[in-house]
């Protein structure tokens, strides 16, 4: 009990000794000391609780009657201080809302609560040490960022009052608030700090006090203390019919009114709270008060986003879970709203060119996935939720930390401006880079998280999940991708601008970048000390939604990918060259060329943003619309039907099997495909080439006229246009050989499948980096070509699953029938992207692979050499591994089809060929729009049709 009092009351003392101090080298010290004292409290709370059941604190009567009248007055004085501030700016809304917390709250506890005891007053949880964790390291890390940027800020801004003593007594204020919300087991003490934090994030918010401040403030208080007065209205229902305030005591009386009479009181709560934790955590329709929060300082974002505020709201929803399973209102609301939620979020992302815009929409669209998991219910949902939330907070906050510092040195914060910032802030960049991977690319704990959300969602039958989810993420791709390849940049020579960055700066981001690689390697240790101890005292039962080894293989990427990002990009010695412009090079780093009538030329190119397809005019309002919708009609339902549907049970719930998916057979994969794959990959070029030729009437090349080819480039001098490409062309090779290496050794297909795309990434990143005008055009297109394709893949996997049992490929060999048999539109859909990824006609947007496409190469325009030899034979691999994918359709436990799935696939590579030969290129219009509506149409009829079979067979 000790430990909670001193991570509630540390903050909170920190919080009104800043009100006092005024001078920054006292301040610098009293912050520093207690962030210090913060975190090491953290961290020895966690180690106390580690691993235990959970741990129940009685306080004493009399004690916990004057916290109890604390509680009330502190409740008082936030409705108070809200009322005053609507008054002083003339704000009906938020005044009449004050107004109605205000008279709730003195109802409740005179009337409603009077005569109540509570037999628990704190709970601790191991969800409750990962979130002290978090609060306690991320939260405090970002106080002390705090610090030096805020000094920059009050030099930039000289026109305005020096703050900062109230501005640090809010952050840490708010630190103290969100222990209270993660430790009481007390209804009325949790909603007390609820709001808490919905004030200390309104004074935030309207820190500067411009207009726009202003308005932004009141939008965000507007919108929580409408789930504010949702939580009064759910403690009053409950207390008025005699249900338990204790809220773990609600929890277990939830689950297990199930079928009965009680169901019906505990529908209307359940729904409350859950509207409560949607607003809290910014899901569609409450999405906007968290974008205009992004025009506080970078810390409040950083606060708001990682470690706290919207943390809480999907805390308490992760905590609701277990009702989730039972009350199919609740559910069906907390599902379709974060599954549209991180669907249309990740759309609006793609149209931003303000980075704090683009981390504001991921943000919220990752909350999105976190509730749809919660929504869910079920344990294997609820372990990708958490990993959702930790490495959310972890990358968040170290990406609004570097996004703070570049803008207070380059003088803005759009993604445009970004170009060369690994020349001129080379450390920063890197920084940026990490946090950016992590927040969407395998290895890294964010799509392995997401991973773990598909698992979930394809065992227990969602299928309207699985396609916003493969379409979502196929958007992330595309807004994490371009800002990544912008920084990516590496053709200009200026002086480093790092310099100026302040210390207290460095030490935050180099904190948070530490805990990501952190979390990341030690995934397997994290699951198994403090996830599947959750799991297993909230269901009984503690599943592992990705197995052990394949975790550990990730983690050892991770660190690969750390160690070269770090201690060896831009490190290559060779010969560097002009990057080709078309005409004679005046000044490479600049781009400017001599045109063909004499003039100088400046060639520039900008990222797309596909404003007119996934811009915000277009998008938000209907999504705003539809999502309301959903939530009136849920919250009407549950008064008047909630307790007629109070019994209910998932239709669907698989088990996943397991293997082959151990560490060793993807080392003996990688070595078998490391000799095979070049070699076959090398004879079906040379096949493509002559059997091309034979179409077009003229006489082919010889058939190992590609090794040739390849060895004349290896020959050649080892040039390039800047220091890094080669680099990320050889990880693009290495990913794409483990990839195979773990489909030809019978590993996770999903695991294949996120390391091609991880491939993709480098090879996308190798083109962005010369800063060249036509291989930046290629690069776009390729990202746009991998959101074309990636959700028909993942469906691909998906059916895997349904039909097979698992996701391993040594599982297609158990099977009594092949896969074909129950998702042949599944195969089809394949078939259709599959142009896509063998880079033919008509959807081959990004790299011309013959004269009769364009004559500008696109993404490898700037290659040559022993780099564009890797290319080629990455492309060798790369078609063995995708004829291997069309191959597993027609294998199953008869040996004799091993015979029949290899002729399928040469007669599949055939039709490709063919495919190439005889159509033009399309718009790239048409590759997404027909791509998706392929994807859309065969996944879902195939995923529905496979779920309707498991549950009515």
């Amino acid at each position: 009990m000790e430990l909670i009092v001193s991570l509630v009351g540390v903050p909170c003392l920190a919080a009104l000794l800043m009100l006092a101090v005024r001078c920054d080298k006292a301040r610098n010290v009293l912050a520093v000391a207690s962030v210090a004292a913060i975190g090491l409290l953290s961290v020895v709370f966690a180690v106390r609780y580690l691993g235990e059941s959970p741990v129940y604190f009685v306080l004493p009567e009399s004690t916990a009657g004057v916290l109890g009248i604390v509680n009330f007055l502190i409740e008082i004085a936030v409705g108070a201080f809200i009322l005053a501030y609507a008054i002083r700016y003339k704000r009906m809304l938020a005044l009449g809302l004050a107004l109605v917390q205000l008279v709730m709250a003195v109802w409740i506890e005179v009337s409603v609560l009077a005569g109540h005891e509570f037999s628990t007053q704190m709970r601790v949880d191991q969800l409750s040490v990962i979130m002290a964790l978090i609060i306690g390291i991320v939260g405090s890390g970002i106080c002390v960022y705090a610090l030096g940027y805020m000094k920059d800020f009050q030099e930039h801004h000289p026109e305005q009052k020096d703050r900062r003593p109230w501005f640090f007594a809010l952050m840490f204020a708010f630190l103290a608030a969100m222990f209270n919300i993660v430790f009481s087991d007390n209804m009325a003490w949790i909603y007390t700090a609820w709001e808490v934090t919905t004030l200390c994030s309104f004074l935030l918010i309207g820190f500067t006090k411009t207009d726009e401040a202003i308005n932004n403030a009141f939008r965000q208080i507007v919108m929580n203390m409408l789930g504010g007065v949702a939580f009064q209205v759910a403690i009053a229902f409950a207390a008025l019919n005699g249900l338990p305030l204790v809220f773990s005591e609600f929890l277990m009386a939830g689950a297990m009114s199930a079928g009965t009479a009680a169901a019906a009181l505990f529908a209307v709560p359940v729904v409350l709270l859950a509207f409560a934790g949607m607003t809290k955590a910014a899901q569609m329709p409450f999405h906007t008060w968290l974008l205009g929060a992004m025009v506080a300082p970078t810390p409040t974002s950083a606060l708001l986003h990682s470690s706290t505020m919207v943390k809480a709201g999907v805390f308490l929803l992760i905590k609701l879970s277990p009702l989730f399973l039972v009350f199919p209102i609740a559910s069906g609301m907390v599902v379709i709203v974060g599954g549209l939620t991180f669907l249309f979020c990740s759309f609006l992302a793609i149209s931003q060119s303000n980075a704090k815009r683009v981390l504001a929409y991921s943000t919220i669209a990752n909350l999105g996935l976190i509730t749809a998991c919660a929504g869910v219910g079920t344990p294997e949902a609820i372990w990708a939720a958490i990993f959702l939330v930790v490495f959310h907070a972890v990358a968040k906050s170290l990406l609004f930390l570097c996004v703070g510092t570049a803008e207070h040195h380059i003088g803005s914060r759009n993604i445009e401006d970004m170009d060369e910032l690994f020349e001129r802030m080379p450390r920063l960049a890197r920084f940026m880079m990490l946090g950016i991977m992590t927040m969407f690319i395998a290895p890294f704990g964010m799509l392995v998280s997401k991973w773990a959300t598909l698992v979930s969602f394809a065992t227990t039958g969602q299928v309207l999940l699985l396609v916003l989810l493969a379409f979502g993420s196929a958007a992330t791709f595309m807004f994490w991708g371009k800002w990544l390849g912008k920084l990516a940049g590496i053709a200009a020579h200026r002086e480093s601008e790092e310099v100026t960055v302040n210390k207290t700066e460095w030490s935050a981001i180099i904190l948070m970048a530490v805990l990501v690689v952190a979390c990341c390697v030690g995934m397997p240790f994290i699951s198994s000390a403090f996830v599947e101890p959750y799991l297993a005292g909230v269901y009984g039962m503690a599943p592992l939604a990705i197995g052990f080894d394949n975790m550990a293989i990730m983690a050892i990427i991770v660190a690969f990918i750390v160690v070269v990002l770090f201690g060896t990009l831009g490190k290559a010695k060779k010969k560097v060259v002009p990057v080709y412009m078309a005409g004679i090079t005046v000044d490479s780093s600049k781009r400017v060329f001599k045109g063909a009538l004499g003039g100088e030329r400046e060639a520039t190119s900008r990222n797309w943003y596909l404003e007119g397809i996934f811009g915000e005019k277009r998008l938000d309002k209907p999504a705003t619309i539809v999502t309301a919708a959903v939530l009136v009609v849920c919250l009407v339902a549950s008064i008047f039907a909630g307790g007629t549907l109070g019994s209910v049970s998932l239709p669907m719930y698989l088990q996943t099997a397991s293997l082959n998916e151990s560490v060793f057979s993807t080392l003996i994969g990688i070595v078998v495909f490391l000799v095979v794959g070049p070699v076959l990959g090398c004879l079906l070029a040379g096949l493509d080439r002559i059997i091309s030729a034979r179409m077009q009437g003229r006489v082919g090349p010889p058939l190992l006229q590609p090794y040739y080819d390849v060895r004349k480039l290896i020959a050649k001098d080892d040039v390039s246009v800047n220091t890094v490409e080669g680099t990320y062309i050889t990880m693009a090779l290495i990913f794409t050989l483990i990839a195979g290496g773990v489909f030809f050794g019978g590993g996770n297909f999903l695991m294949c499948v996120f390391l091609v795309t991880l491939s993709a990434l480098f090879f996308i990143l190798a083109a962005y980096s010369s800063r060249s005008p036509y291989a930046e055009i290629g690069a776009d297109r390729e990202i746009l070509q991998v959101m074309s394709y990636e959700p028909m893949i993942l469906f691909v996997a998906v059916g895997m699953l349904l039909t097979m049992g698992t996701f391993d490929v040594a599982g297609l060999f158990h099977g009594s029938a092949p896969m074909i048999v129950a998702a042949w539109p599944i195969f089809i859909g394949l078939l259709f992207v599959l142009t896509i990824k063998l880079r033919k006609s008509p959807f081959d947007l990004s790299y011309s692979h013959h004269a009769h496409q364009e004559l500008v190469k696109g993404v490898t325009t700037e290659m040559s050499g022993r780099t564009l030899a890797k290319v080629e034979v990455m492309h060798w691999c790369e078609n063995v591994l995708f004829m291997a994918w069309v191959a597993m359709f027609f294998v199953w436990s008869n040996p004799a089809s091993i015979a029949l799935a290899v002729v399928v696939a040469a007669a599949v590579y055939f039709l490709e060929i063919w495919i190439d030969n005889n159509f033009a290129r399309v718009k790239w219009q048409s590759c997404l729009k027909w791509a998706w509506i392929v994807s859309l149409v065969a996944g879902l009829v195939n995923i529905l049709g496979l779920v309707l079979y498991i549950i009515f067979a």
